[in-house]
């Protein structure tokens, strides 16, 4: 008897507090994924825009206007002499910058075809049959065909100075000359951008 007393008078054990706790973390672990999620899907969503932007962007530069084409009639000259005599039968195509520069060409072709003979009447036959010198004579084709071109520099008419000017003053003009001369000027873009052999035998 004085037991089930005992056991009547001791109070039930409530399980609703252990209960709270857990409820509380997984509430927390929620916000915590759902702000992840938010902020993987900025990223995504940021990373798409620039990419798509970039991708847009390049579109125009991929659509530039295309190079100009200009073919030049066969050259045969006799080379420098190794073993017995040889000669070379070579026709090029030149790729300029674009058609002004194409009609330039085209009013200097004399010259320039006179400028390409020489260049290739002054090689032996050792120094065309490498690749190695191929592509040297390409840049030497290039410097030629340039150099027959008009300069795009207009030079500068000279001041002329009064006879009076003091030795001070003349002297520092000719500093001031010199000085400008000894700068390296900025060498013009090139209009010739590439040569292209479609004909070329040594014999």
């Amino acid at each position: 008897m004085a037991t089930t007393a005992a056991a009547a008078k001791t109070p039930p054990v409530e399980a609703a507090p252990p209960q709270a706790a857990p409820k509380k973390k997984q509430s927390k672990l929620v916000l915590i994924v759902g702000v992840l999620a938010v902020v993987l899907a900025a990223a995504g969503a940021a990373a798409w825009f620039f990419l798509f932007d970039e991708a847009e962007g390049d579109e125009p530069k991929v659509s530039s206007k295309p190079a100009i084409f200009l073919p030049v009639d066969q050259f045969t000259v006799n080379l420098q002499p190794e073993e017995g005599q040889q000669y070379l039968q070579v026709a090029m195509t030149l790729k300029v910058a674009d058609q002004a520069v194409a009609d330039s060409i085209k009013a200097v072709m004399p010259e320039v075809r006179s400028r390409v003979l020489l260049l290739l009447s002054s090689k032996k036959p050792s120094q065309l049959v490498p690749v190695e010198g191929k592509n040297r004579l390409i840049e030497e084709i290039v410097r030629e065909v340039e150099g027959s071109l008009p300069s795009a520099r207009v030079a500068k008419p000279a001041k002329k100075h009064s006879e009076t000017e003091g030795k001070k003053a003349k002297a520092a003009l000719k500093a001031k000359a010199k000085s400008q001369e000894a700068e390296a000027p900025q060498a013009p873009p090139s209009r010739v951008l590439a040569v292209y052999f479609t004909h070329f035998i040594v014999q």
